[in-house]
Protein backbone atom coordinates (compact mmCIF):
# COMPACT_ATOMS: atom_id res chain seq x y z
CA UNK A 1 0.00 0.00 0.00
CA UNK A 2 1.17 3.64 -0.91
CA UNK A 3 -0.30 6.62 -0.55
CA UNK A 4 -0.75 8.96 -3.88
CA UNK A 5 -0.88 12.19 -3.89
CA UNK A 6 -3.32 14.69 -6.49
CA UNK A 7 -0.27 15.14 -9.02
CA UNK A 8 0.18 11.67 -9.50
CA UNK A 9 -3.35 10.83 -9.55
CA UNK A 10 -3.93 13.54 -11.98
CA UNK A 11 -1.51 11.90 -13.81
CA UNK A 12 -3.15 8.64 -13.99
CA UNK A 13 -6.72 9.86 -14.53
CA UNK A 14 -5.80 12.20 -17.38
CA UNK A 15 -3.49 10.01 -19.01
CA UNK A 16 -0.36 12.53 -18.94
CA UNK A 17 2.96 11.41 -20.00
CA UNK A 18 4.11 8.56 -17.61
CA UNK A 19 0.56 7.71 -16.30
CA UNK A 20 1.71 3.62 -17.15
CA UNK A 21 4.44 4.01 -13.91
CA UNK A 22 1.29 5.09 -11.86
CA UNK A 23 -0.89 2.61 -12.81
CA UNK A 24 1.36 -0.04 -11.77
CA UNK A 25 1.53 1.29 -8.20
CA UNK A 26 -2.49 1.88 -8.45
CA UNK A 27 -3.04 -1.87 -9.26
CA UNK A 28 -0.79 -2.63 -6.04
CA UNK A 29 -2.99 -0.41 -3.68
CA UNK A 30 -2.48 2.90 -2.93
CA UNK A 31 -4.67 5.30 -0.35
CA UNK A 32 -5.45 9.19 -0.17
CA UNK A 33 -6.74 11.97 1.23
CA UNK A 34 -10.27 13.20 0.33
CA UNK A 35 -8.66 16.55 -0.71
CA UNK A 36 -7.07 14.52 -3.69
CA UNK A 37 -11.03 13.90 -5.29
CA UNK A 38 -11.62 17.71 -5.39
CA UNK A 39 -8.01 18.33 -6.83
CA UNK A 40 -8.69 15.60 -9.30
CA UNK A 41 -11.91 16.99 -9.98
CA UNK A 42 -10.85 20.95 -10.36
CA UNK A 43 -8.07 19.45 -12.55
CA UNK A 44 -10.55 17.77 -14.88
CA UNK A 45 -12.96 20.49 -14.84
CA UNK A 46 -10.61 22.62 -16.47
CA UNK A 47 -9.25 20.09 -19.33
CA UNK A 48 -13.12 20.20 -19.77
CA UNK A 49 -13.17 23.83 -20.24
CA UNK A 50 -10.03 23.50 -22.65
CA UNK A 51 -11.91 20.64 -24.28
CA UNK A 52 -9.79 17.93 -23.80
CA UNK A 53 -12.14 16.03 -22.08
CA UNK A 54 -15.62 16.08 -22.01
CA UNK A 55 -18.14 16.89 -18.83
CA UNK A 56 -19.32 13.79 -18.88
CA UNK A 57 -15.78 12.16 -18.74
CA UNK A 58 -14.42 13.94 -16.12
CA UNK A 59 -17.69 13.37 -14.06
CA UNK A 60 -17.25 9.39 -14.96
CA UNK A 61 -14.07 9.60 -14.05
CA UNK A 62 -14.30 11.39 -10.67
CA UNK A 63 -17.01 8.94 -10.10
CA UNK A 64 -15.07 6.12 -10.00
CA UNK A 65 -11.81 7.45 -8.18
CA UNK A 66 -13.38 5.94 -5.04
CA UNK A 67 -13.11 2.76 -6.80
CA UNK A 68 -9.08 3.38 -7.83
CA UNK A 69 -8.15 4.39 -4.87
CA UNK A 70 -9.15 3.86 -0.90
CA UNK A 71 -9.78 7.73 0.21
CA UNK A 72 -9.15 9.27 4.24
CA UNK A 73 -10.90 11.74 5.59
CA UNK A 74 -8.03 14.35 5.77
CA UNK A 75 -9.33 15.52 9.00
CA UNK A 76 -7.56 12.79 10.77
CA UNK A 77 -4.39 13.97 9.30
CA UNK A 78 -4.65 17.69 9.35
CA UNK A 79 -2.80 18.86 12.62
CA UNK A 80 0.00 17.03 11.46
CA UNK A 81 -0.36 18.36 7.89
CA UNK A 82 -0.36 21.90 9.83
CA UNK A 83 3.17 21.45 11.52
CA UNK A 84 4.54 19.95 7.79
CA UNK A 85 3.37 23.20 6.26
CA UNK A 86 4.86 25.35 8.72
CA UNK A 87 8.12 23.77 9.08
CA UNK A 88 8.68 23.56 5.42
CA UNK A 89 6.41 26.47 4.00
CA UNK A 90 4.40 24.53 1.88
CA UNK A 91 0.94 24.45 1.41
CA UNK A 92 -1.29 22.54 3.54
CA UNK A 93 -2.73 20.74 0.67
CA UNK A 94 0.50 19.32 0.09
CA UNK A 95 1.54 18.63 3.97
CA UNK A 96 -1.48 16.77 3.93
CA UNK A 97 -0.56 13.89 1.74
CA UNK A 98 3.03 13.70 3.67
CA UNK A 99 0.99 13.69 7.05
CA UNK A 100 -0.59 10.68 5.91
CA UNK A 101 2.18 9.16 4.86
CA UNK A 102 4.05 9.81 8.05
CA UNK A 103 1.11 8.80 10.55
CA UNK A 104 0.14 5.30 8.44
CA UNK A 105 4.25 4.51 7.72
CA UNK A 106 3.86 4.43 3.93
CA UNK A 107 5.48 5.41 1.36
CA UNK A 108 4.57 8.56 -1.04
CA UNK A 109 3.80 8.38 -4.59
CA UNK A 110 4.45 12.03 -5.96
CA UNK A 111 5.04 14.14 -9.32
CA UNK A 112 5.98 17.35 -7.17
CA UNK A 113 9.69 17.31 -6.83
CA UNK A 114 9.45 19.46 -3.90
CA UNK A 115 7.13 17.21 -1.71
CA UNK A 116 9.19 14.05 -2.67
CA UNK A 117 12.05 15.96 -0.93
CA UNK A 118 10.16 17.62 2.33
CA UNK A 119 8.79 13.93 2.78
CA UNK A 120 12.88 12.42 2.51
CA UNK A 121 12.86 14.62 5.84
CA UNK A 122 10.12 13.10 7.86
CA UNK A 123 11.53 9.36 6.54
CA UNK A 124 8.64 8.58 4.44
CA UNK A 125 10.24 6.67 0.92
CA UNK A 126 9.27 8.82 -1.76
CA UNK A 127 8.77 7.70 -4.82
CA UNK A 128 8.85 10.29 -7.82
CA UNK A 129 6.47 9.95 -10.83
Amino acid sequence: MKVIDSSALIKYVAKEEGWEKVEEHLKEGCLTVDLAVKETANALAKKALSNEVTVETAKEIVGRLPKIVRIIPQKEHLLRALEIAVEHKIAVYDALFIALSVNTNTPLLTSDDKQAEISKKHNVVATLM
